[in-house]
């Protein structure tokens, strides 16, 4: 093996090492071997073959293994930040591609289409590979809203299909029961009063002592980090006039369903997720709360003239670890199987 092709060899090492970069290092290996084809006056076959090699393992990596995102906002404060780059795995629940290939047999064959066409890629097919797993709740997701494939979402998903949902002022309650994590989960809340001393005085004797992050906002208000503990502590105490959980950056949006169903940011739900297989009939009130879906990812023509229905997908509910500022399941509505892209690695 000569210098050129120990060269070529320690390029496809680093590809695999540091695959995020792929298209820097096959370009640069491909301006290498047409350096080789041009000069020299031999056949080197072994320069092509590594050639073909990285651009297979790259087009194999993208779509079917790994993908680098770009944490796009602070929804998932503290446990991700935003505008840094994470690993996903796609392999598991089958990643999603974009595809202007319809019905092509050997396609098909591999794959399968969710048939829904949105937003900025309107022209063409949403493909995602079969995938051998489903999510688990607490799992950190990256998914496509149906209201809106042109951005990524980076959501814990917390609620399975089956599954009855409610949040309330931020704080999950699954199947009548609240989320376990969410008692320890800090959240921003507002606080009124009127006796500014008493309520720091009272504030020392709970224990609930301000820290950096929290701050006045009036001579009568200041906003506060408190779990669920501290809440329930500083609500009986009885210094303060109310206290409000606030919505901020992203979260100053509309409501899914609120018109129909009257939901707010703070008092969201009850709403089932609807599973593959899940049979319901099509009364005024399950029009209200699942009528988007038939409209939408379920893609039913004319759901007017159905009296029952039975969901072709599973649904998934998503929220970010920073709920007063998420773009989440409250505004954009259940996710299906389908948008989902890949699972974030993450250590929490």
């Amino acid at each position: 093996m000569n210098k050129r092709d120990r060269l070529i060899g320690v390029l496809l090492i680093l590809s695999v090492l540091f695959f995020q970069y792929l298209w820097l290092l096959l370009s640069v290996l491909l301006l290498v071997v047409l350096g080789i084809l041009i000069f020299d006056t031999r056949y080197d076959r072994y320069a092509l073959v590594m050639v073909v090699l990285v651009m297979l393992l790259y087009l194999s990596t993208k779509f079917m293994f790994y993908e680098t995102y770009l944490v796009p906002t602070k929804s998932m404060l503290p446990a991700l930040n935003s505008n840094v780059t994470v690993q996903g795995e796609k392999w598991r629940y089958g990643g999603i591609y974009l595809s202007a290939v319809e019905e092509w047999p050997l396609v098909t064959m591999f794959t399968r289409s969710s048939k829904y066409r949105t937003g900025k890629f309107a022209a063409k097919d949403r493909i995602k590979m079969i995938g051998f797993w489903k999510p688990k709740k607490n799992d950190i997701l990256a998914y496509y809203a149906p209201v809106d494939s042109s951005r990524i979402h980076i959501e814990r998903c917390i609620g399975l299909p089956g599954d009855v949902v409610s949040v309330e002022e931020g704080r999950a309650v699954i199947n009548g029961k609240e989320r376990e994590e969410d008692k320890t989960l800090s959240l921003r809340y507002m606080a009124y009063f009127s006796d500014y001393m008493r309520f720091r005085e009272a504030c020392k004797e709970l224990s609930l002592f301000m820290n950096s992050d929290d701050y006045s906002v009036s001579e009568d208000a200041v906003y506060m980090s408190l779990d669920k503990t501290m809440l329930d502590r500083l609500r009986q105490g009885g210094v303060v006039d109310s206290l409000v959980f606030r919505q901020r950056g992203e979260a100053r949006r509309k409501v899914f369903l609120a018109d129909s169903c009257g939901w707010s940011f703070r008092h969201w739900g009850p709403y089932k997720l609807p599973y593959k297989g899940m049979r319901i009939e099509l009364t005024p009130e399950n029009r209200m709360l699942y009528g988007s879906l038939l409209r939408g990812p379920e893609r039913v023509a004319d759901p007017d003239k159905l009296t029952s229905y039975v969901f072709q997908k599973d649904y998934y509910f998503m929220l970010g670890d920073n709920r007063g500022n998420s773009l989440d399941s409250r505004f954009l509505g259940p996710i299906p199987s389908c948008c989902i892209e890949a699972r974030i690695l993450h250590d929490d």
